[in-house]
């Protein structure tokens, strides 16, 4: 065959489409209020949902929005009206006071361990949707009264007066981005929380930051909004210093967002009340091990983004995530990012069946595999089946063809992305794409060296 030929042969490779069946049966787990949302969004598409939540009642999840909802209507507007929905779709079965101790499997046979009230009890689920709530951290605040997290100040703050330790707030600043973190929750927090200040109690409100986040749903409108009714926005590269003064608190910086001809502008904040400093939203130990345990790989202590473009998807094919687990985002912002993943999960499980192109995948020679589990490390999609180490396997995959029986490590086609890390990461040579193999990518290469 020639170079050409090689590459001809590609669109001429037609798909082999195996329809797998699967039950459209999810779990849905964690403490996000966004997980109400897609628990029900999953189940209003007919699928069978298995609802695991740490509270007594589907209500209580959305107890950490109240305070901020007595802020920002909108937050509770979006949320309010699930508890009753969930509560009523017979397709979803509530577990409540309970957690996930144990998640293993893939995509179609996912086993979980669910610690209740009732004692431990074990599930067999086609798709699985996590949604857990961030834990706040800061390692840059001072430790100076007065010098609050996010969370600490929506826990305190005395809502219908604008009150903080029972006097009214008259001087705010809001600090973003001290730990350098692309999180744009913070962003609309500081501008929402400071226009029903500025609006409500004529509050003089300022917002400090790195670069102010204003890409998601209606910042844009709410900063020019926030700018038009006072609120003061400054921009500083080294982090703000605070101090204790006479009459309050003092922030020193360098505000570097009106440039002169002479260089930044040393600015002094003298004598506020408070100021609200952002912190980190790290996931819980537990929720780390289960995502781990699942080779679903987290950056600074979280899932994704991986890509914008997946939103809440993990290599890990039938397990999605939202809130938190995903991404620190606005309440409103999770909730739109929530069902964007279960959509994603109701593709992969939802409609009973899944068309599989088994010639689209990564094929083992079981001549030359030395079951050496380096494929199974490595695949970032935990394709890779090696069911007992140093021993010959032979099983048959569902999705394969018929009859099919298998030495050694198999490729489970139907999560297999066809990335073709396992073939070039294998020292016995055992695995190539069936789609483009080793020896046509060679003979192309050497045509072409051949033309210049």
């Amino acid at each position: 065959m020639s170079g050409k030929e090689a590459v001809l042969r590609i669109p001429e490779n037609a798909a082999e489409i195996k329809e797998i069946a699967i039950k459209p049966e999810v779990m849905a787990a964690g403490d996000h209020p966004a997980l109400l949302a897609m628990a029900e969004h999953l189940a209003l598409t007919g699928m069978t949902v298995t609802l695991v939540i740490p509270n007594e009642t589907v209500s209580q999840c959305l107890d950490p929005l109240r305070a901020l909802a007595e802020l920002d209507e909108t937050v509770w507007t979006a949320y309010e009206a699930l508890p009753e929905k969930i509560e009523k779709n017979e397709n979803i079965t509530i577990v409540p006071s309970a957690r996930v101790i144990d998640l293993s499997g893939w995509w179609g046979e996912f086993s979980v361990k669910i610690d209740s009230k009732e004692g431990e009890k074990s599930l067999q689920t086609s798709g699985v949707a996590l949604a857990y709530r961030g834990i706040p951290v800061s390692s840059t605040r001072p430790d100076l009264e007065d010098v609050v997290s996010f969370s600490e100040f929506l826990e305190n703050i005395g809502g219908e007066k604008g009150n903080w330790n029972g006097a009214p707030l008259k001087r705010v600043a809001f600090v973003l981005d001290t730990e350098q973190r692309d999180e744009k929750w913070a962003s609309a927090a500081a501008v929402r929380m400071g226009l029903f200040l500025k609006e409500r109690f004529d509050t003089d409100c300022y917002i400090l930051c790195r670069d102010l986040k204003v890409s998601l749903d209606v910042m844009e409108r709410d900063y020019r909004r926030a700018r038009e009714s006072g609120i003061i926005f400054f921009k500083y590269q080294d982090p703000p210093r605070v101090g204790k003064v006479e009459e309050g608190l003092q922030i020193n910086f360098l505000d570097t967002s009106a440039i002169s001809s002479f260089g930044p502008s040393d600015i002094s904040l003298e004598g506020l009340d408070l100021v609200v400093w952002q912190e980190r939203l790290l996931p819980d130990e537990g929720v780390a091990s289960l995502l781990s345990r699942m080779k679903v790989p987290m950056e600074a202590g979280r899932v994704g983004p991986l890509n914008p473009q997946f939103i809440g998807r993990t290599p890990k094919k039938g397990l999605v995530v939202g809130g938190d687990t995903w991404f620190p985002e606005y309440p409103t912002d999770a909730l739109s990012s929530a069902l964007a993943a279960a959509e994603q999960l109701c593709q992969w499980v939802g409609l009973g069946t899944y068309p599989v192109d088994v010639e689209r995948v990564a094929e083992v020679d079981p001549s030359k595999c030395a079951t050496c589990l380096t494929c199974f490390r490595i695949c970032p999609h935990d394709s890779i089946r090696v069911e007992r180490y140093g021993e010959r396997n032979v099983y048959i995959t569902r999705g394969a063809k018929e009859g099919s029986t298998w030495e050694a490590a198999r490729v489970h086609v139907e999560t297999c992305d066809g990335c073709g890390l396992c073939a070039s990461e294998c020292p016995a040579k055992a695995i190539q794409l069936i789609y483009y193999p080793d020896l046509e990518v060679v003979e192309f290469l050497e045509k072409r060296l051949q033309n210049g």
